[in-house]
């Protein structure tokens, strides 16, 4: 007889980022099955939200990961006293449109803060002795399309993004003897408020244009956290170092 490989009641799982869009998505659908998660966002009002529709089993901790420092110290204190983890995922990031000329140094290194280094400072917290459950790790970061292709004034964010692909695969060699699976996903463009506020320095024809980038239409949070979901649970048990593109066609072309 086949397990349940959606049976998540075992599990417990860090998501950043859950107090909307895609993390929000990820959350729910976690909780949906069952999973016991500690939810992490800037915006406390919004974590609020999110933990309202999780099961009961749920808890947040209000951070800022542009302070790098901190980590460490709030977040391994959180999950000593929330339990042991069986996998995180890093989806909180930073949009910054911006093309080269006017780029802002102090925008930019706050994007590789939120985006890049977070992501090495929460795998440190995570891969500690006794913050994991030894059994099933997985660590999951959220990159995207313009980690993988190029786009014209997008070039601090596409650092910052195609950075965890490389993240992702180093570690998944050097995590492998502890039996940790480092995996990243990519997603297309996806309607959320994120999708919005970048929207909205281009014009109607650009947006249309974007539309058509995407053979199968523009993508849903969902979307997303059913992807994030597999390279968490035990059907992916084989699978590391892989960067998984959810991105209705974007880069097939």
């Amino acid at each position: 007889m086949h397990k349940n490989f959606l049976d998540f009641s075992e599990k417990s799982i860090l998501i950043t980022g859950a107090g909307s869009g895609i993390g929000k998505a990820t959350a729910l659908y976690l909780s949906s099955l069952n999973a016991k998660l500690l939810l992490l966002d800037i915006n406390e009002e919004a974590l609020e939200g999110t933990l309202k529709l999780c099961n009961n089993k749920c808890d947040i901790l209000v951070i800022d990961l542009s302070n790098s420092h901190g980590i460490k110290n709030t977040v391994g204190d959180k999950i000593k006293t929330f339990g042991t983890l069986d996998g995180m995922v890093h989806v909180a990031g930073i949009p910054y449109v911006s093309p080269l000329k006017t780029l802002n140094t102090d925008t930019v290194d706050k994007v590789l803060k939120v985006n890049t280094i977070a992501a090495l400072e929460l795998a440190k917290v995570f891969t500690k002795h006794k913050m994991y459950n030894p059994e099933t790790p997985s660590i999951v970061f959220i990159s995207s399309v313009y980690g993988l292709v190029g786009s014209a004034a997008n070039v601090a964010y596409a650092m910052s993004k195609s950075a965890l692909h490389g993240i992702t695969k180093s570690l998944a060699i050097e995590l492998a003897p502890k039996h940790i699976r480092v995996n990243c996903v990519a997603p297309g463009f996806i309607k959320t408020q994120m999708l919005d506020d970048v929207s909205g320095a281009f014009d109607e024809e650009y947006n249309n244009r974007l539309n058509q980038l995407h053979p199968l239409g523009l993508g849903e949070a969902d979307d997303i956290a059913y992807g994030i979901t597999y390279l968490l649970s035990d059907m992916s048990k084989w699978v590391t170092g892989s960067i998984l593109s959810v991105d209705g066609g974007f880069t097939a072309q």
